[in-house]
């Protein structure tokens, strides 16, 4: 693949005629390969849930019946262990004020859990219904800011909940002090170990300030600066290797923003990268990372997710097998074989499949023997900062001497920590206002 100029440029993603309609202030998230989307709006507030499956280029609907949410917009979606957390953007009224809006869906068994979420004894009720907050993940946590809630106004409480015991619980020290501030309609993103919150309404005034939750010592602060993006509402935030990148928004009643500004964390200075033309704005839509140039929090390592191509070139392959993990690899040419002995006789054999140069570079050991699959033994790969693992097999004293890791050129494991500058990554950009002239959803790509 030829190596980007500095110029910058939305390309549209083609896709088959069963899409999503176009909409804004809708959700969405990655998952093991899927991009899920759930409700927003176009001439009234949706309820349909949709998933598109990056290797095929193929949107499918979801089963949105039992259990599922209703119409929402400005809600959150976050992902943590292969299950989909939403929350909020219900239509205000009496029934709502009294139902708890989150929804958990299993991506695995492609349905909608119930749900048995209550506050942590002794530290009040759970959070109400609203819209334009933020959700992020961290440790094991959701942690949420802020939000319109009906009657209420403005809000700038800050939960935090649990994804193993699934309980809520507020943050008492982030609702005085030095903090953002009652607010909706921002973004929020986390990198290392700290949440950064920028722009958003607070009343009915836009901002341009940004702020710094510290989870290791849990308080706000300030982050000043000189020359950045204008006061905006409804843009889209990511992070991207040391920086983060927001797109889009703008200030209320006026011509939304179609700037690309960038933040790096190291050198603490913005960046204004490129006025794109194509789309020329886009308020209250969804940007996703593609790519190795996009981590995760440390519960959701960083995933190789397929590289979109705007042509029909076909998408380069996402190899997963069910709940296996990734390891990045780079200059391996040819599969290449090993075979072992357990303690039947029988021969297992360990393949590593290979991708052209042109596609993300990803590879998977896949475990067979002379006769059959053997499930017990199934290979459990990932990448870790500091380690990696290659083989975790229910057996392994039987391969305790044998030397995986020996010393090959032809193969090399990269660090999730460390990026590869060749790697390709890309910027997906879903729905926004204005509304596009077509019927279906208004879907970009920005490789980076």
């Amino acid at each position: 693949m030829k190596r980007k100029t500095v110029q910058y440029s939305w390309q549209p993603v083609l896709q088959n005629n069963i899409t999503p309609c176009d909409r804004f202030k809708h959700a969405t998230c990655i998952c093991r390969g899927f991009v899920y989307i759930y409700g927003g709006r176009k001439n009234t507030t949706l309820n349909d849930f949709w998933r598109y499956k990056i290797e095929s280029n193929e949107w499918e609907k979801l089963d949105n019946s039992e259990d599922s949410p209703e119409e929402l917009e400005e809600h959150s979606m976050v992902e943590y262990q292969d299950v989909l957390y939403i929350f909020g953007g219900m239509v205000d009224s009496a029934f709502t004020q009294k139902k708890n809006p989150l929804w958990m869906y299993d991506t695995d068994r492609t349905k909608w859990m119930e749900r048995q979420l209550t506050a942590v004894e002794g530290e009040g009720t759970a959070p109400a219904n609203r819209k334009g907050h933020s959700a992020v993940v961290y440790r094991g946590s959701m942690y949420m800011y802020g939000g319109y809630v009906d009657l209420k106004g403005t809000s700038q409480e800050f939960w935090t909940l649990c994804f193993d015991t699934k309980q809520w619980a507020p943050l008492p020290a982030a609702s005085y002090g030095n903090n953002p501030g009652p607010r909706h309609g921002h973004s929020a993103v986390v990198y290392g170990s700290s949440m950064y919150l920028f722009g958003g309404l607070m009343g009915l005034t836009e901002q341009k300030d940004f702020w710094k939750w510290d989870f290791m010592v849990a308080n706000w602060s300030n982050i000043k600066w000189s020359q950045g993006p204008p006061k905006m509402v409804g843009h889209s935030a990511l992070i991207f290797k040391d920086s983060m990148l927001v797109f889009g928004g703008g200030v209320f009643n006026t011509r939304p923003s179609s700037t690309l500004w960038k933040y790096h964390f190291p050198s603490q200075m913005w960046k204004k990268l490129a006025s794109l033309t194509d789309p020329s704005c886009k308020s209250y839509h969804c940007t996703l990372g593609i790519g190795l140039g996009f981590s995760g929090t440390d519960d959701v390592p960083r995933t190789p997710t397929s590289y979109l191509h705007p042509k029909e070139k076909g998408c380069s392959k996402l190899l997963a097998i069910s709940k296996q993990h990734a390891c990045f690899c780079e200059n391996h040419q040819e599969p290449s074989y090993k075979t072992f002995s357990n303690e039947d006789g029988n021969e297992i054999e360990m393949k590593t499949f290979r991708h052209s140069q042109e596609q993300t570079r990803f590879c998977l050991f896949h475990t067979t023997s002379s006769e059959e699959m053997i499930d017990k033994q199934a290979v459990d790969i990932w990448c870790r900062k500091e380690r990696t693992t290659y083989l975790n097999l229910a057996m392994e004293q039987e391969f305790s001497t044998t030397d995986l890791t020996e010393k090959d050129d032809s193969f090399s494991c990269s660090q999730p920590g460390s990026v590869d500058p060749g790697e390709p990554s890309a910027v997906l950009l879903l729905g926004g206002k204005p509304l596009s002239g077509s019927s279906a959803i208004s879907f970009w790509q920005m490789e980076l």
